[in-house]
């Protein structure tokens, strides 16, 4: 069994993994584009033909990982390189998961005061346990596309940029996570009714940010399962009870967990991590016989993938 604790091989595949992911998410979005279709206001629902378009962008980076990963190690080696095995027991996987699930509503909570602060955001009510209810079903049945993403920018992406140092390798993979969205994001598909010169940028930039917060998750279990709770508690969870409390329409340019409002609270957990890494490293001295602490695993072939 392979761990890495810092900085690790890569480099091999990971020229191959994001040239069939970006293609494969511009493939997808043909259809929307050649239908015309654009959100042009938050109050616009999703049509079918998008739903479709998006549940598809968001299985290619699993799948590419997967087979890249398959086609040198066998199926049963890729599912546990790529983190899909359990790392910990799993007393603390649950644990992990929990936790994993209130790190987006925590800086979304913190961002809608910033909002509500400014006057772009005004909470009205609580959600009812129906609406609870059909929202923890949702995320249930969401369970397989959020592993479509985090199998692969946690489980192939994440170890591979590791060389760069972990907060350096942490902001390169938010920001190629950004940049993936850009065909959805162009669309209005996050900022509706912005234009895309705006929506793009913003949206990578956020991406930086809650990015590196969820591949900390991921290196602090050792395994995906954490790392797609906490994407599956943003878009299920923080996204949806944003509008659910405003009593008006909400800009998510401005007011949640994707907004600017969030930016500040995102940054102070970024640079939480980075203090944390770069304590724990100054604890590490080169020489000195002792392992990194805290537990970091992560599995990884990308040292011995050619």
């Amino acid at each position: 069994m392979k761990r890495t604790n810092g900085p690790g091989g890569s480099g091999p595949g990971l020229i191959p993994f994001l040239v069939i992911s970006f293609v494969g998410a511009w493939l997808t979005m043909i259809p929307l584009w050649l239908d015309g279709l654009r959100r042009t206001s938050a109050a616009q629902g999703t049509p079918r033909l998008a739903a479709l378009c998006m549940i598809l962008m968001m299985l290619v980076p699993a799948l590419t990982a997967f087979g890249l990963s398959a086609r040198r190690r066998g199926p049963r080696e890729a599912m546990r390189v790529l983190g899909l095995a359990r790392a910990t027991p799993w007393r603390h996987e649950v644990r992990s998961v929990a936790i994993a699930l209130t790190i987006p509503l925590g800086l979304t909570a913190v961002g809608l005061t910033v909002a509500t602060l400014a006057g772009w955001y005004t909470p009205a009510h609580l959600p009812g346990p129906a609406k609870i209810t059909a929202l923890v079903l949702s995320a249930l049945v969401s369970v397989p596309l959020y592993f479509g993403e985090e199998l692969g920018w946690q489980g192939y992406l994440l170890p591979r940029l590791l060389r760069h140092g972990r907060t350096r390798g942490l902001l390169i993979g938010g920001a190629i996570w950004g940049a993936w969205h850009v065909p959805m994001t162009a669309l209005g598909g996050s900022y509706p009714g912005h234009a895309a010169l705006l929506g793009i940028p913003v949206a990578v930039v956020t991406a930086m940010l809650l990015g590196t917060v969820i591949a900390t998750v991921r290196l602090a279990t050792g395994s995906v399962w954490a790392a797609v709770a906490a994407h599956l508690s943003l878009n299920e969870f923080a996204l949806p009870l944003t509008r659910v409390v405003s009593a008006h329409l909400v800009d998510p340019l401005l007011a949640g967990p994707l907004s600017i409002s969030t930016w500040p609270a995102n940054a102070l957990a970024v640079l939480g991590i980075w203090l944390t890494y770069r304590r724990r490293a100054g604890q590490h001295t080169p020489g000195d016989g002792a392992a990194p602490r805290g537990p970091v695993v992560i599995r990884s072939d990308a040292s011995s993938e050619g």
